[in-house]
């Protein structure tokens, strides 16, 4: 068997015991979880999309002997089909046609919007299903965080439980949306530093701080807003949570802005050092980043930060 083969069964294997880790209930083992992408990636950033697709098939079969059906469902739709997509499309190249044989990758924006369409099609799915079922999704949502806050906290009270239940309840889909989604970002980016530091990835690591957008991520992200300010119900729980969703490129742009603005200041490590603190401890930052995006998007404010532009020189 072909030591690439090898490798990505390998991959499979380990994938599948980090996202099953949690069953052993061994200390820490949660956190194994988080990163049961990682060896997905590495298989694909180092080896191609086919490796990738073993290592898929593979950890299928091993999380489902592990832990059975169920687990295994999870592992394929929140691990490896995700992982499967970043790693297709970021492989993606066609020739420039120069004499030096240079080629364009597919650009990294892009893939994170292909992510988040994903992410927002999970979102309408469980949707329609829950319609489909009799009660809505907020309904659903509200019964099982009751559910799960009973198991983890049975010494509260009702009451405190069931405040807290309507505290997480109306964000709560978009805010798994968004951990997935950047938990699949970070997975991806160790892997490709990793092949960077020690091995041989297949593209070379994209310059982050020039992230762009394609302009179609636009529509998506105002139909949820829509959705969210002029409907009612389970209509604008969607919405609300769909634009939360569709709001995380915009972020990840706004990123690339204030790294922009940084790198013209005369201390960029202490800006950036700040600025990342005060992103953690404050949600209205993050909110201010992702706005900071869509005016990106929208205008083009790096090109402003850079100055004139010197194309007639």
């Amino acid at each position: 068997m072909p030591k690439e083969t090898l490798i990505a069964i390998g991959a499979g294997v380990l994938g599948a015991f980090a996202a099953t880790a949690f069953l052993s209930r061994a200390p820490g083992a949660m956190m194994l979880v988080y990163f049961a992408e990682l060896p997905l990636f590495m298989a694909g950033f180092g080896l191609g999309p086919q490796a990738i697709a073993i290592s898929g098939a593979v950890g299928f079969m091993a999380a489902g002997l592990i832990g059975g059906g169920l687990a295994a469902a999870i592992f394929g739709i929140t691990q490896i089909l995700p992982a499967w997509l970043v790693v297709r499309q970021m492989l993606l190249q066609r020739p420039q046609g120069s004499p030096g044989g240079a080629v364009d990758w597919y650009p990294a924006g892009d893939t994170l919007c292909w992510l988040t369409m994903l992410a927002a099609a999970a979102l309408v799915a469980a949707t329609v299903v829950s319609h489909s079922g009799g009660e809505g999704l907020s309904a659903l949502v509200s019964t099982n965080l009751e559910n799960l806050l009973q198991a983890m906290a049975p010494q509260w009270e009702p009451d405190q439980r069931a405040r807290m239940v309507e505290i997480l309840t109306p964000l709560f889909p978009g805010a798994i949306g968004v951990s997935w989604m950047i938990m699949t970002v970070v997975n991806a980016t160790l892997a490709q530093g990793f092949l960077v530091k020690w091995g041989n990835p297949l593209r070379p690591t994209p310059a982050y701080a020039d992230l762009q957008l394609p302009q179609w991520i636009s529509w998506p992200m105002i139909a949820a807003a829509l959705l969210a300010l002029m409907g009612s119900g389970e209509m604008e729980y969607t919405g609300r949570n769909l634009a939360m969703i569709l709001a995380v490129p915009f972020f990840f742009l706004g990123l690339a802005v204030v790294h922009t603005w940084a790198r013209r200041t005369a201390y960029t490590t202490m800006v950036l050092v700040a600025f990342y603190m005060i992103l953690v401890i404050s949600g209205w930052a993050t909110l201010i980043v992702a706005g900071i995006g869509i005016f990106e998007l929208w205008s083009g404010l790096r090109r402003l930060l850079d100055g004139p532009s010197n194309d007639n020189d």
